[in-house]
């Protein structure tokens, strides 16, 4: 189902929203809400459905319900996670359950954000626009197969970043950080002899056995001038060289 709503929020126009719930009021007031907006609503009652539409769409954010039969939300969230055409939607999670074990499984299941109905209208909406402007800012990410060391400051682990951007890297792990953890990753760009070394701070993680590997995404707080220019040009030319 889609429809579009009228705003003068330039910088929003166009922009396309998932909104997955199983109830049914949820799901008419939200759309509803966002109807003021200019939109592109796309909505699923299910899991199932709200994949279809992510793959088939590539929205530039998903609003999703934790709670919901067959398929729930952390699941729909990891097979989000799970899928290059994806992968990078910038996902909040919404739930009627505020307790810590339900916010750990969302967060671990990749979501950005996590709201507990009942949400406030103004909340919902600031949050909304907050991770639309994130993810015009979002750094394109490009596959690779780097070596690294991952310093949690208790452990070190020598595995590979698979996925890497000048904003952050997903790395290899069947041991993942604590969503909110911070780390310290140092690795090689490819043809270079100087090491990048960067604060690390887990956002989420890949746990499920399936065709891509399990590990975590993080983003780099602590980069240096001189690393942010390395990782740019990097990305540049490496994104130039494989169109």
């Amino acid at each position: 189902m889609e429809m579009k709503g009228f705003s003068e929020k330039g910088r929003i126009r166009g922009k396309k929203l998932l909104i997955v719930d199983d109830v049914r009021l949820f799901l008419q007031l939200t759309k509803t809400l966002f109807s003021r907006e200019e939109y592109v609503i796309h909505t699923a009652a299910n899991g199932p459905k709200a994949l279809e539409i992510a793959r088939e769409h590539v929205p530039d954010l998903i609003l999703l319900d934790l709670v919901m039969p067959g398929m729930e939300g952390d699941e729909v969230c990891r097979l989000i996670r799970a899928e290059p055409v994806t992968r990078d939607i910038p996902v909040i999670m919404i739930s009627s359950r505020s307790d810590e074990e339900s916010r750990r499984r969302c967060l671990y299941a990749g979501c950005d954000d996590f709201l507990t109905k009942p949400v406030r209208l103004e909340v919902l909406n600031q949050t909304v626009e907050k991770h639309l402007g994130e993810g015009q800012r979002r750094f394109p990410r490009l596959d690779v197969v780097l070596p690294c060391i991952l310093d949690s400051g208790l452990d070190q682990l020598f595995t590979n970043i698979l996925t890497l951007s000048a904003g952050g890297a997903f790395v290899l792990t069947e041991s993942p950080p604590l969503p909110g953890s911070e780390n310290n990753l140092t690795f090689f760009l490819p043809g270079e002899e100087e090491t990048i070394s960067v604060k690390a701070l887990a956002r989420w993680n890949r746990l499920m056995p399936g065709e891509r590997p399990p590990g975590s995404g993080f983003e780099f707080v602590g980069r240096g001038e001189k690393d942010v220019g390395r990782l740019g040009r990097w990305a540049r030319a490496t994104r130039d060289f494989k169109d």
